[in-house]
């Protein structure tokens, strides 16, 4: 049923029909009640893209992550659902599985009309090679984009990051104190934006107390590189860049035999659930996703009801949370 069909039905113009359903104060209350009746006998529903695009906007937001098997990004869409829910825009999510192509492809595709602007944790390929011609792309269609976590410093972009340097600089100096004499760095996300701002930290609080000790490798390779580390040298504390460097840098340690915390510390960033339920249960920094994800759809929000706004850089403190590990 179409708003023409209910017009025909109800023997008067679409537009009538249009502002009646709209409770129009140029259309009679009688003509009114009659029309809703025929609407609710018809089953008819009106077309909300229709009418959304018709204006000139979707009430659609983009959303683009890398992954949703990272639960970082799913506590940032709870966050940003949360959001965008109470300001009554719909969410498409898209995942770019780290692909620059499909990363390109969906902003495109999405420009042409789909939604109203976008909320992107950049690709590692993106990332790794610095294209943003499609996010120019995006931005001369008049389609905001606020980028969260996984930036490029180089857009001039509303962006909600971590405090990923100052937290690690953080750990790494509360370790020194508690008199750790050899601290490694483990990083299978060397060349993401967050994996270098966690190594700069990691450097600027070990300078000149300690000479640096990183391991950067792939996923594929990072175990063989622990084993090594752990067989020719004498690490008494890790800070584990990523999920992945946490959990291997725990497994290569009991591997060894050694105890948590009396011969080795271990600090990550992983997940709270999976933090809890390993053994011995791993100390780790908790981002707050859900309030970045908050933080990034209210700025977007404010875009686009005042497309004149300065863009904004918005930090996220960290905080450690400590378990048997520390």
């Amino acid at each position: 049923m179409t708003l023409k069909d209910l017009a025909k039905i109800a023997g008067v113009s679409i537009s009538t029909v249009s502002k009646a359903l709209n409770d129009s104060p140029e259309i009679g209350q009688k003509t009114k009640e009659r029309i809703h009746d025929l609407a609710n006998l018809y089953n008819y529903e009106p077309n909300n893209l229709a009418i959304n695009l018709k204006r000139g906007k979707t009430k659609t937001i983009g959303v683009i992550v890398p992954s949703i098997q990272n639960n970082f990004f799913a506590k940032v869409i709870i966050g940003i659902e949360e959001v965008l829910n109470a300001s009554n825009y719909n969410i498409i999510i898209s995942i770019t599985n780290e692909s620059q192509e499909k990363e390109v492809a969906i902003l495109k595709t999405l420009s042409n009309g789909v939604v109203d602007g976008f909320l992107v944790a950049v690709g590692e390929e993106t990332q790794v090679n610095q294209h943003v011609d499609h996010f120019d792309y995006a931005n001369k269609r008049n389609k905001p984009i606020v980028l969260f976590d996984r930036v490029i410093k180089s857009l001039d972009f509303d962006k909600v990051i971590v405090d990923d340097k100052a937290i690690v600089n953080s750990v790494v100096t509360s370790l020194i104190e508690q008199d750790k004499k050899a601290i490694a760095l483990v990083s299978a996300i060397y060349n993401l934006s967050v994996g270098e701002s966690r190594k700069e930290g990691y450097l600027d609080a070990i300078r000149g107390r300690q000479d640096p000790t990183i391991v950067e490798s792939s996923i594929e390779n990072l175990e063989e590189e622990l084993k090594k580390l752990l067989e020719n040298t004498s690490i008494d504390a890790i800070v584990a860049a990523d999920e992945d460097a946490s959990l291997l840098s725990l497994k290569v340690a009991r591997a060894n035999g050694l105890k948590m915390p009396k011969d080795i510390s271990i600090l990550g960033f992983a997940p709270t659930k999976l933090a809890e339920n390993v053994s011995p249960r791993l100390t780790t920094i908790n981002q707050h996703g859900i309030e970045i994800g908050r933080k990034a759809a209210q700025l977007l929000v404010n875009k686009l009801e005042d497309n004149t706004l300065a863009p904004q850089r918005v930090i996220v403190n960290s905080t450690i949370v400590h378990r048997e590990t520390t």
